[in-house]
């Protein structure tokens, strides 16, 4: 029934059978779950196999003192008998690992094999200390690989479709591969049909697990601690203070005893759970409580959503922390595998990337699209950003480019003035006011969407945004649909590049407005209740050039009646459906004293009432009436008019918007 941990029997072997033994004590540490007791049986069975004496101390069921720990070898025999000392559960240990490291073990005889399996590794103490150096073998049990996790479960008799189902959920946690073979069993003998297995749908299986994994009955307060955990992608004292309302000093305790726990790995962004561990808390508090689910969600979400908007440091790890706190969603758990997302880390990428960030463009998305991003490193190399793992290994790259209206020497890239084309038909970008191009994307819709997400909030002057999905990313599509932007018309890219953009106006609702909307969008599981986009403004009745001439002939037909009733601007949103010339002028009037209370904009909104609102009268009169030559008057006028026919398109898009 023993399965895997060859590497791990090896060393123990060859240090026991080895006459002039590297170490003296091998210390095996690693989450609970892992299989440290086992192994350590197992190694016992070979010691007594090969002709050695062995005894055990299982610190869950002795005192930790040396009294007590002496006690239960000598129950098993005379000390001076032994050749090899199993010391299991050595988290339990307490004080006495001083002892064992500083008194008993130093009498030991060198051909005493001492194996010490436990959830944390070694103190620092063992470490540091010069006569151990050498004498010390500190070894991490990792979870088994797919092979291993299945020949597990083949020695349990789970066979067919279950077995890559139940290796996939436990994410090599032997533990759990146990567990979970014990429920399959069950549910045979109950002749139960076997539909997938989900963790969430077995309750009774996620108690025991994290029953055997805590080894405690936490209180409510650290309860709450392990969701936060269970739910952010990293965990800091900050973010434990702020989703629980708690004060610095409790957030900091709280922070250590998480830190403290053996499923939990320290990053340089935060805490962050092991995968499995993750999955079942989650699990365990929507069927505890859903109210208390929801309440943490949007707590974590605001808070993220306010950090990054604020466009302090530490966006990369807000803008990811924000997408992975969505993952929970079930349309965005079923389409992106986000294993791994939690320790992955985004950052600009530098020039010595350049190789590889371009390898990895053009091995997804073809050689045209590697010698594009070429030319878009060259023009605005800030575009590209990179997510690196634990190794410091390029895991993904994401390219956004940042685009203005006029703007002159840009790559000659079909998909980048297709997005120019559709701002300046939609609603023209102003000075200073941006579109983001998501261009490509590798390494999956996680890395993709923590970058944007990061981008959309912290890009200064962000009018609107397009992101291109390749036919291949569904993934990313089914991410972006739900987050409510727009699938526009397809675009082709170069040598054949077939691009489907997805686009958001952020002028019809900013950052803030949007991810408040997201929150409710991704608490909704059922896509039937999800409500319908509100972030993105409706399409516009004719495209803007032809929009700002029907505004300018409007304007100078605002005191006759019959012409003002031909407008075209009759037929769009600005009005209601079969309103009169004088509703339509009550808007142009109004948009008057808009443009006249914008800050720098007064003498533009003079001007227009002086030409069209206050009785007929010549330019040259016009002129004159606002103290300007003809000359300025006639700048001013046509600046005014196309400052005027930007203001009603807001209006017809989104409502009165300023900008």
């Amino acid at each position: 029934m023993f399965t895997g941990r060859a590497a791990e029997l090896r060393l123990l072997r060859e240090l026991l059978l080895s006459d002039r033994r590297s170490c003296f004590v091998v210390w095996l540490h690693g989450m609970g779950g892992m299989g440290k007791s086992t192994l350590l049986r197992r190694f016992a069975d070979e010691a007594t196999a090969h002709g050695r004496t062995a005894r055990w101390v299982d610190m869950r069921g002795t005192d930790p003192t040396p009294e007590a720990f002496l006690a239960a070898l000598e129950a098993q025999g005379p000390l001076e008998e032994a050749q090899v000392l199993l010391v299991d559960s050595a988290e339990s240990l307490g004080a006495l690992e001083q002892w064992l490291r500083d008194e008993f073990l130093p009498r030991m005889p060198a051909h005493v094999l001492v194996a010490v399996g436990g959830r944390r590794p070694p103190s620092a103490e063992w470490r540091t200390d010069a006569q151990w150096w050498h004498a010390l073998r500190s070894v991490e049990l990792d979870g088994m690989d797919e092979a291993e996790a299945a020949q597990l479960l083949h020695h349990r008799d789970v066979s067919g479709p279950a077995v890559p189902d139940l290796v996939r959920a436990a994410h090599g946690l032997p533990l759990a591969l146990a567990l979970f073979a014990d429920a399959r069993e069950r549910a045979t003998r109950a002749g139960e049909p076997y539909r997938g297995w989900e963790l969430g749908d077995s309750p009774d299986v996620v108690r025991e697990l994290l029953r055997l994994l805590l080894r405690e009955s936490p209180s409510p307060d650290r309860a709450d601690a392990l969701r936060v955990l269970a739910l952010a992608r990293v965990t800091t004292e900050e973010l434990v203070r702020h989703t629980l309302e708690v004060p610095v000093a409790e957030a900091r305790t709280l922070c250590a005893w998480l830190s403290g726990l053996s499923f939990v790995h320290s990053t340089a962004d935060g805490l962050v759970p092991h995968d499995l561990v993750r999955e079942a808390l989650v699990a365990d508090l929507r069927w505890r409580s859903l109210e208390t689910y929801e309440r943490l969600f949007r707590r974590l979400h605001a808070h993220l959503a306010e950090r990054l908007a604020e466009r302090g440091g530490g966006r990369w790890v807000f803008g990811a922390g924000l997408a992975y706190l969505g993952r929970t969603n079930r349309i965005a758990r079923e389409a992106v595998d986000w294993h791994g997302a939690d320790r992955q880390q985004l950052r600009a990428a530098r020039p010595a990337d350049l190789d590889e960030v371009l390898a990895a463009i053009e091995k997804e998305h073809g050689w045209a699209a590697g010698r594009l991003a070429r030319q878009w490193w060259n023009h605005q190399p800030a575009a590209f950003i990179v997510a690196e793992d634990g190794r410091r290994r390029i895991t993904g790259v994401v390219v956004a480019p940042c685009l203005e209206a006029g703007a002159t020497g840009l790559p000659d890239d079909p998909v980048a003035h297709a997005a120019l084309e559709h701002a300046a038909d939609r609603s023209p970008l102003r000075r200073n006011e941006r579109l983001l191009l998501g261009r490509w994307s590798t390494g999956g819709a996680a890395v993709a969407c923590g970058a944007l997400t990061t981008l959309w909030a912290t890009t200064p002057g962000l009018a609107m945004s397009w992101t291109c999905t390749a036919q291949d990313q569904r993934a990313l599509s089914s991410l972006l649909e739900l987050y409510g932007q727009q699938r526009t018309t397809p675009v082709d890219g170069p040598d054949g590049e077939r691009v489907s953009p997805f686009v958001q106006d952020w002028r019809s609702a900013p950052f803030d407005r949007w991810a408040a909307a997201l929150r409710t969008r991704l608490l909704a599981d059922e896509p039937s209740a999800i409500p319908a986009p509100v972030t993105d403004g409706a399409a516009p009745v004719m495209p803007w050039p032809q929009f700002a001439d029907a505004v300018k002939h409007a304007y100078r037909s605002a005191l006759n009646p019959r012409q003002l009733a031909e407008s075209a601007l009759l037929g769009t949103r600005l009005v209601a459906p079969g309103a009169d010339p004088a509703a339509l002028r009550t808007v142009l009037t109004e948009t008057v004293a808009q443009l006249r209370a914008l800050p720098g904009q007064r003498q533009l909104g003079d001007v227009l009432e002086i030409t069209y609102l206050n009785g007929p009268r010549s330019q040259q009169a016009a002129a004159s009436r606002a103290s300007l030559s003809f000359s300025t008057y006639r700048r001013r006028l046509s600046a005014a008019l196309t400052r005027a026919a930007e203001l009603l398109r807001e209006r017809e898009l989104y409502g009165s918007v300023p900008r």
